[in-house]
């Protein structure tokens, strides 16, 4: 099997999309002054501008490859296919994706970007085929899907004709779900346009705690009468916006995915004798064990971490990993690989716990 090693998880993961285009700013200016202030204008709504389609006719028909079956867990088949995708590995990533699709939306997003690498089909169907995933996806409610079709909008893509007014109507959709690139977008967008009330709503919703140096500077150009309907306006958007704490725990749910994923492709048989909430909660607990101990400053050395864990959970019972200094060195050094790193792990437990 392939070494799979990779950057540290990002916070909110999988941002499928380039930084949004300078245009932006400039045509949400000028939307805002096509209608007066608390005028809606009226439009069909988003899902009624998508095709009609069903998880059935969506799906693609696919068999099972050397990393993956149907009679695999969901989320195991999400994160074999999320590393595949990284390592290039289309076809396969692409097979593990649809298996996973009817369990996991946010595979379809993915399906989306796999198929589009698929230089043997004819660009026509490639292109019908990609849209229709994220389509479908979006009326999902997928946040990712969402804000992929702001792009595919935005740009004309996918053979789908150029229309930036609903481009802008999916990119604040998938900020209203959560997603935090179209978030900072708008806030962005709105402070160049003048819309100081508008802009203080949406950092307000960011609460970027790292850096507040963009709100305090609003802040100082805002007066008492602004500053107050900015809040006004940031509760109402509160009230309408996915909660921190859903994506957060959608990007723990995902980050297990992928690091059981990892395990899996050298060590199939580790929680074998696990179910599958028991295994999500061992994974989860273990990640979060290695983070806050301050000991592994690389994503493969969690990965290790998750690894000895359960080698020590299977054979000594109580034993805690990150008090034995010896093992929390071997679990560093990434480059062994998990199989080196479990046969050495067990022979460091072995001499320390007789």
């Amino acid at each position: 099997m392939r070494d799979f090693f990779h950057s540290p998880i990002r916070e909110y993961p999988l941002k499928l999309f380039n930084t949004l285009p300078l245009a932006l700013a400039v045509l949400l200016a000028a939307c805002a002054s096509k209608a007066p202030e608390n005028t809606e204008p009226k439009v069909p709504d988003l899902n009624d501008t998508l095709p009609k389609l069903t998880l059935d006719s969506v799906l693609p028909k696919v068999s099972a490859n050397e990393y993956c079956n149907p009679a695999m867990e969901a989320d195991l088949l999400y994160g074999i296919g999320y590393k595949l995708n990284e390592i290039e590995d289309y076809k396969n990533a692409k097979g593990c994706f649809a298996m996973a699709a009817p369990h996991y939306t946010r595979a379809f997003c993915y399906l989306s970007t796999t198929t589009d690498m698929e230089t043997d089909k004819p660009k026509a169907e490639r292109d019908r085929e990609s849209f229709n995933y994220i389509a479908y996806s979006a009326s999902q409610n997928d946040w990712c899907a969402e804000y992929g079709m702001y792009a595919t909008y935005w740009f004309g893509d996918k053979d789908i004709p150029q229309d930036r007014d609903l481009a802008l109507r999916w990119l604040e959709r998938s900020a209203l779900h959560g997603n935090p690139e179209p978030q900072q977008s708008l806030a962005d967008a709105a402070e160049e346009s003048g819309d100081l009330v508008k802009a203080y709503a949406w950092l307000k919703v960011i609460d970027n705690t790292e850096d507040t140096s963009q709100l305090d500077a609003l802040k100082g150009k805002m007066s008492p009468e602004q500053l107050a309907a900015g809040e006004q306006r940031f509760n109402e958007l509160k009230a309408q916006v996915t909660s921190k704490q859903v994506m957060y725990d959608e990007a723990r749910d995902e980050e297990v995915a992928i690091f059981s994923a990892e395990i899996h492709f050298d060590l199939p048989d580790l929680f074998q004798d696990m179910t599958t909430a028991e295994r999500q909660a061992f994974v989860k607990t273990a990640i979060a064990k290695a983070r806050d101990s301050g000991q592994f400053k690389l994503h493969y050395a969690v990965t290790q971490y998750v690894l000895v864990s359960r080698l020590a959970q299977l054979h000594y019972p109580g034993v805690d990993v990150l008090q034995n200094p010896k093992l929390v060195v071997a679990i560093n050094h990434i480059k062994d690989g998990l199989e080196a790193t479990a046969k050495k792990s067990l022979a460091i437990m072995q001499k320390s716990y007789k």
